[in-house]
């Protein structure tokens, strides 16, 4: 039986082109006209009492497209810790926010709403308001299920996110998608993916597809302290085909598992987020996204980051990774990311001292990792950095601009881009400005990717801004590996220095001197 805190850490309106794409993928569009229904049918309407029932009910009225379902009222989801009342969005669901609709939900370590092996799903101008927390230790104290109470207990699960998995969403499979869990042959549930992953007010897993986000406000109340942000907002994670039995030798590859796959989210605005997006997707768009206040897990006075033990993931707005020693097939692939502005502000301190408190992570605002994808007009304030390149091939980042602040994560960590694994191929950085605020920095802003394997690494026409720098020999980062062409220009204002370095054959650097 698996811990069921265990982290996940190993775990805008549509281009027209994009429009024509989804228009020719067989996405539903949902109906319109006569066929549309207020969910004023279905509940109160009164945002404060709980309108789960009756909103679940709409829901499932809704599916194999009867009707676009209309948010225009305000409608509260309570959950708490009771692992059995978010909502699954099935096949063929349209629902629209017009007016004053509006979710509000305070889900914990459960999701608010799940998309499991579904499809054909149209989600229009949403606004969900997240308003609860999450416990500064980590421990719920238990969960709830059909109305009762479960709490710990020797060789009991007693964590929402446990208790989610195990029993709510492997029998939703189970009785949805014609998956039978054959415990005969080894323990056997739907696909565990983190005691975090699940606390996401969007769940998306297994073979979910066509699926498209076009407009989602997602927030906590304007006066929420960073001890009230939201752990996360979308997740993605592999999970077991329909139609098919498993059991626990299974073996995880494409011809049993999928990831969520052609996926679109448009016009983004997130504010109050610990964690924006993570986890396992494949021919995902992202375009048009604004995030704002952000921070890492805190308590009320600012102080434990990270949580007591820093138990919590570093978060970042975009944290997509994957089994690098798995089945190809399940790899991250053609996810675009553009037009982003993570402009905070920060609420919180680093969870990272140096020295004796040691090295966690820290908040960047991108962590990817995948194969034929691309990045384009990404702007972030976020003083925690900007980018971790997990393994990857054939990704471009392209027109960047980031500021950070190497003096605020404690001169821990490279703050502008860092290669923190191995397998890196094609990898190109294009048109990318660096800026460390730091009035006297010390920590280089580029990590080393000192992996000889690595190939084709390109740095074009990237700039490192650097107030100054107390040494003669600039901090270029070690690149190894074949067919790397790098060229890095370095400018320091207050010593009116400047000099550009270029990599040579050898893996060494030419050595310009500083020029005013």
């Amino acid at each position: 039986m698996h811990h069921i805190l265990r982290s996940s850490r190993s775990s805008l309106c549509l281009p027209l082109a994009l429009a024509c794409a989804i228009a020719g993928c067989g996405v539903a569009h949902g109906n319109s006209g006569a066929d549309r229904k207020s969910i004023s049918s279905y509940v109160s309407c009164s945002g404060t009492g709980d309108d789960t029932a009756g909103a679940t009910k709409a829901f499932a009225a809704a599916k194999n497209s009867a009707f676009t379902l209309v948010v225009d009222c305000p409608v509260r989801l309570h959950s708490g810790v009771a692992v059995d009342r978010g909502i699954f969005i099935d096949n063929g669901t349209s629902v629209e926010f017009t007016g004053n609709g509006k979710f509000i939900v305070d889900n914990v370590f459960h999701p608010a709403f799940v998309i499991a092996n579904s499809n054909n799903i149209n989600l229009t101008n949403w606004d969900v308001v997240w308003d609860g927390v999450v416990p500064i230790n980590g421990s719920a104290g238990g969960y709830e299920i059909n109305g009762k109470s479960v709490t710990a207990g020797a060789g009991t699960k007693t964590q929402p996110a446990g208790a989610f998995n195990d029993l709510v969403l492997t029998s939703w499979l189970a009785a949805n998608r014609s998956i039978n869990f054959d415990n005969g042959q080894g323990w056997i549930k739907s696909i565990w993916v983190g005691g975090v992953n699940p606390a996401a007010v969007f769940f998306i897993t297994g073979d979910a597809s066509n699926i498209v986000f076009k407009g989602l406000r997602l927030s906590v109340p304007p006066a929420a302290g960073g001890d009230h942000f939201l752990p996360m907002a979308v997740s993605f994670s592999p999970n077991w085909k329909s139609n098919q039995a498993v059991n626990g030798k299974t073996p995880r590859s494409a011809q049993y598992v999928s990831v969520p796959h052609k996926l679109w989210f448009s016009d983004v605005y997130f504010d109050g987020t610990l964690m924006g997006w993570q986890g396992n997707v494949r021919d995902a768009t992202f375009d048009n996204v604004q995030s704002h206040r952000y921070g890492d897990l805190q308590d009320a006075n600012g102080g434990n980051s990270g949580g007591i033990g820093k138990w919590f993931p570093p978060p970042h707005l975009f944290y997509l990774n994957y089994n690098s020693d798995g089945d190809p097939e399940l790899f991250n692939s053609d996810i675009h990311i553009s037009n982003v502005i993570d402009s905070g502000p920060r609420v919180g301190v680093a969870r990272d001292k140096g020295g004796a408190d040691g090295m966690s992570g820290y908040a960047s605002s991108l962590k990817l990792g995948c194969t034929k994808c691309s990045v384009d007009k990404y702007s972030s304030s976020r003083p925690d950095g900007f980018m971790d390149v997990l393994p990857s091939d054939g990704l471009t980042v392209s027109n960047v601009t980031a500021t950070f602040d190497s003096a605020f994560l404690n001169n821990v960590f490279p703050a502008g881009i860092r290669f923190p694994a191995k397998g890196y191929s094609n990898i190109r950085f294009e048109n990318v400005v660096l800026k460390d605020m730091a009035d006297s920095p010390v920590k280089e802003p580029i990590g080393n990717a000192p992996s000889a394997n690595n190939n084709g690494i390109t740095f074009k026409n990237v700039q490192v801004v650097l107030n100054r720098w107390p040494n003669a020999q600039l901090p270029v980062p070690t690149i190894a590996g074949n067919n790397n062409n790098v060229t890095i220009d370095y400018m320091l204002p207050a010593q009116q220095k400047k000099a550009t370095y270029r990599l040579q054959g050898d893996g060494r650097w030419s050595s310009p001197s500083l020029s005013p």
